[in-house]
């Protein structure tokens, strides 16, 4: 019997004749904790960022600026986003990464399998890095471990190079805009789309950035998934 992640009640999950043959993983969230979370319903949303709209429009406000970047127009195809950033994801991912809670990377792990199913064809799954200070400080890239708890290869494409004093949730969406380009890459690519994953879609930056940088090394199309948006 597993306890919830958030409330630790007891959960008890029902055992059919499948899970003789192939057994499921155990729930990590009870049914009122995981109905607290809520899913994005991509019939209703900026089909470039996941933000959530009353219908679907090929392109909100913000991604309309990115648009008109000189640097960052078009390099990302589109990004899916898991949940709405509402408080309790808030507070969830606030555990995960600034209190160094691993475990809740498994809460994501069904609903980010779903997902990458529904993507565009890729060849490599890539995590956003962090630096070695940031890394050094959180004990684990919270990237790496939504995708070693669902299961899913992947490979380190790409470097930060820069360190930031400041964490970009403390930072305003102009600063945000303006912030320099942390990231290197390991290797040339050929052509490859790649997938990346992060825990949150924000401003859309940090995932502009890496897209930027994958496709400056001879990347395809560059989707990405982040668990909140």
């Amino acid at each position: 019997m597993s306890q919830c992640l958030i409330c630790h009640v007891a959960i008890l999950q029902e055992i059919c004749w499948k899970d003789f043959f192939t057994p499921r993983k155990a729930d990590t969230l009870c049914n009122a904790c995981s109905s607290e979370l809520k899913p994005i319903n991509f019939n209703a949303i900026c089909t470039a960022c996941s933000r959530p709209s009353p219908h679907t429009i090929p392109a909100c406000a913000d991604c309309q600026q990115w648009a008109k970047h000189p640097l960052y127009h078009g390099v990302l195809h589109q990004n899916r986003s898991l949940y709405s950033y509402n408080h309790p994801l808030k507070e969830l991912i606030k555990r995960f990464k600034y209190d160094r809670d691993y475990l809740i990377a498994s809460c994501f792990s069904a609903k980010l399998n779903a997902v990458v199913s529904l993507m565009p064809p890729y060849d490599v799954i890539a995590p956003i890095p962090l630096h070695d200070k940031r890394l050094k400080e959180r004990t684990f890239n919270q990237s790496e471990a939504l995708l070693i708890e669902a299961g899913l290869a992947y490979e380190n494409l790409l470097i930060c190079s820069n360190f930031s004093s400041s964490h970009q949730a403390q930072k305003g969406k102009k600063e945000r805009h303006l912030t320099d380009n942390p990231f290197t890459v390991k290797t040339r690519l050929e052509g490859q789309s790649i997938l990346l994953i992060d825990d949150l879609y924000t401003t859309g930056t940090t995932i502009r950035h890496a897209a930027y940088t994958l496709k400056q090394a001879g990347a395809g199309k560059v989707c990405s998934i982040t668990v909140g948006r």
